[in-house]
């Protein structure tokens, strides 16, 4: 069962690509979007979460226990005052990386940070456990980086048809998509550089391969992905390791 990782810029293909290769692998694609579903799905009684019927779990039924555990032990550890989900995480979990940076005023601040980070840490590597999922963004290539059975994806894209993009997608004039794309790509650069203090959240030695969606049709993009995943599985897709003097 596939994990895969796809991570780029703002309107740089990675939320367009993510669900053709769940489609195509028959797995759970997982972005921002979604979990911003569940964790509204979260704020059902502790009683309703658990009950269950005799049928396999749904998506957002699955992501629901994972989100509980999680904020339930958050809540635990002092991260909230409602007994089960801290107020503050399931909106870390669902915000863009500008939001999400903007807790570092103080001090305190900084430590609600870690806990928040920890809980989106705790959600993904969750998720990976139980395999057959495709998770888009949130640093999941970094936070899944030491299981060899992940596959990381870059995915990258000129900035005018990144531009595009974004325009279509959140119905932008061009100057506003510009200056969208520019305040994303500055607010993930830093959320790189705070919780996993990396400085070049794109560099290549953190994929396995990078794609370029201007130049790769997006469908041939998600057969590479598989393709690769594949390999992975098999032993294939790393180097042989040259014998020779």
């Amino acid at each position: 069962m596939p994990v895969i990782t796809l991570s780029g810029l703002a309107g740089g293909g990675s939320r367009a690509l993510g669900p053709i290769v769940a489609h195509k692998t028959g797995a759970d694609y997982v972005d921002r979007l979604i979990l911003a579903s569940v964790a509204r799905e979260v704020g059902a009684t502790v009683e309703a979460l658990h009950q269950r019927e005799e049928r396999p779990p749904t998506r957002g039924e699955r992501f629901s226990r994972v989100l509980q555990r999680i904020l339930a032990r958050s809540a635990v550890t002092g991260a909230g005052g409602d007994p089960y989900f801290g107020p503050g995480i399931p909106t870390f979990l669902t915000e863009e990386y500008e939001d999400a940076t903007q807790h570092t005023i103080t001090r305190g601040h900084e430590l609600e940070d870690e806990k928040y980070f920890d809980a989106i840490r705790s959600v993904i590597r969750d998720l990976a456990a139980q395999g057959n999922v495709v998770i888009v963004g949130r640093g999941a290539n970094v936070i899944l980086r030491d299981i060899p059975s992940v596959l990381r994806v870059g995915v990258v894209a000129r900035l005018e048809d990144r531009v595009r993009v974004i325009m279509d997608r959140e119905r932008l004039t061009e100057e506003k998509a510009q200056s969208t794309i520019e305040a994303r790509d500055l607010a993930r650069t830093h959320f790189f550089s705070q919780f996993f203090g990396l400085d070049a959240p794109d560099a290549p030695e953190l994929y396995h391969l990078v794609i370029n969606t201007s130049d790769v049709d997006s469908d041939y993009a998600a057969d590479l992905v598989i393709e690769a995943d594949n390999a992975l599985q098999d032993g294939t897709l790393r180097p042989r390791v040259s014998t020779t003097a």
